[in-house]
Order: structure tokens, then C-alpha cells, then sequence
């Protein structure tokens, strides 16, 4: 089917389809124009706390993401010796490990039992060894950037306990599944350890997420793939009523 405008036959089907097509394309480079601001608030956010003083933890009310992520916070206490976690499947310089993250208590009683990751360690070569880590030990002041992990909804977490340590491996770093399963107050947030630097293990805290220039280049070409099929489209139809002229003229 084709619609007849004055003289040029425009394919009813094909247009609808093509629309359809530049639509969701369309919507694709907007969404990951959207997603490159994000990425650029996250480092911006990241990088504007690596010149900041380190503010008391105690003094900060209401932790919530928006005011709060990566916040540069001192606390003083010291950790519980047990249970030490962890994350699974983190990859540093193509080797795959795990994050090892303790529970601190802090000496401000107004203040719960905080989560801290201490960083990076290289997993054993047996999936089934599950390694003994022994935390740092003795009243410390630490420094750290406040994180909001991001909840997955379609990750399990699961705790898989050491039957010769005291380590539990877990899947997912989500402090409200944390701390129902160790009966701590609820939280959303967690530690990443900063200083004292000779405690705790390899880290680079900098947001490991995909860059905003990435996502740029990706809207670029779902843009770029809108105007070609629109072109594709125009040369299309432009073929079609040069055959239809011919063909009039032939009769």
C-alpha cells in the first residue's frame, strides 16, 4: 500500500516501520546520553572529595546517596575479628580475587557497626579454598569514602561459610542483605577504606564503571543509525517514484 501525495507515492508500510525504527533509536541515544551524565556525576562526585578533609562520620545525620556519596569520613574503633568477608569474582589487573570487607565498631556508641572494605586480594588457585584473612586488630582511626552499592535485583546472595576460618564468601556487597543475615542495624551504605595505608589490602577506589566518553560514542552511533535508515528511507522512496514516472511515461 502506498499514499499518493500531489505526485510522490510514499509506501505506507515502510514508513511506518522506518518511524518505528528511528523511534527506538532515537530513545536509545537519548538514554545513553542520560546514562554518560551519570557516569560523569559519579566521577565528579569521586573526584571532588580527593582534596576534602575527612569529615567526623559521627557528625553526619540521615546518610542518604544523593547528599552523601563518597563522602570523605574519619572513624575511630576497631574491628570485630570475625566474620571477615569476602566479595566474590572482583578482577584487578586480569586476576581474578576478592574484596575483603570487615565489620568495625566504632567508639561513637550513636553510631551502628559499620561495613568497611579494606580492598583487593588474589583469589586461590581451588575455587574451594576459601582463604583466612586476619583483620587488623587494636583501636585504629580510619579515613574512607562513604559508597551506595547498587542493589541487583536478579542476584541471589548467598553466603558460602569457611568450614575451617572464619571467612564467609559472598556474591553481592548489599549492606541491607549484610546485615539482616549478621542482626545489624539496616543500612545502605558501606566503608572503603582509605588510611591508616598500611593496613588492608591492594585498592583504587575511582568509580570501575563504564567511562562517559563510552557512552557518547554509543548514543553517537544509535544516532548515526537513525539518520541512516531515514536516509536509507528517502533514497528509497525516491527510487520508487522514479520507476513510477518511467513506467507512467512508458505507457
Amino acid at each position: 500500500m502506498t499514499l499518493k501525495t500531489t505526485n510522490i507515492q510514499i509506501p505506507l508500510v515502510a514508513t511506518i516501520i522506518t518511524l518505528l525504527a528511528i523511534g527506538v533509536l532515537v530513545k536509545l541515544g537519548f538514554w545513553q546520553l542520560e546514562r554518560a551524565e551519570e557516569k560523569q556525576q559519579l566521577f565528579a562526585d569521586y573526584e571532588s572529595q580527593q582534596t576534602s578533609e575527612a569529615k567526623p562520620l559521627s557528625s553526619i545525620k540521615d546518610l542518604n546517596e544523593d547528599q552523601h556519596r563518597f563522602t570523605y569520613v574519619s572513624v575511630s574503633g576497631q574491628f570485630q575479628s570475625t566474620p571477615v568477608l569476602l566479595l566474590d569474582n572482583k578482577i584487578l589487573d586480569s586476576t581474578v580475587g576478592y574484596n575483603v570487607m570487615g565489620f568495625f565498631q566504632p567508639e561513637a556508641r550513636q553510631l551502628p557497626i559499620q561495613l568497611v572494605n579494606l580492598g583487593w586480594i588474589p583469589a586461590p588457585k581451588l575455587r574451594s579454598d576459601i582463604p583466612e584473612i586476619d583483620l587488623p586488630k587494636g583501636n585504629l582511626t580510619l579515613t574512607a569514602y562513604v559508597y551506595f552499592p547498587s542493589q541487583n535485583e536478579l542476584t541471589q546472595n548467598s553466603f558460602e561459610y569457611a568450614t575451617n576460618n572464619d571467612s564467609v564468601r559472598i556474591q553481592e556487597a548489599s549492606p541491607n542483605a549484610l546485615s539482616k543475615e549478621f542482626n545489624l542495624t539496616p543500612r545502605s551504605h558501606l566503608l572503603l577504606l582509605e588510611t591508616p595505608k598500611d593496613i588492608g589490602w591492594q585498592r583504587d577506589w575511582e568509580p570501575q564503571v563504564m567511562k562517559p566518553e563510552k557512552h557518547y560514542g554509543y548514543a553517537t552511533q544509535w544516532f548515526s543509525l537513525a539518520v541512516a535508515c531515514l536516509v536509507i528511507f528517502v533514497i528509497a522512496v525516491i527510487k520508487l517514484n522514479k520507476q513510477s514516472k518511467k513506467e507512467e511515461e512508458t505507457q
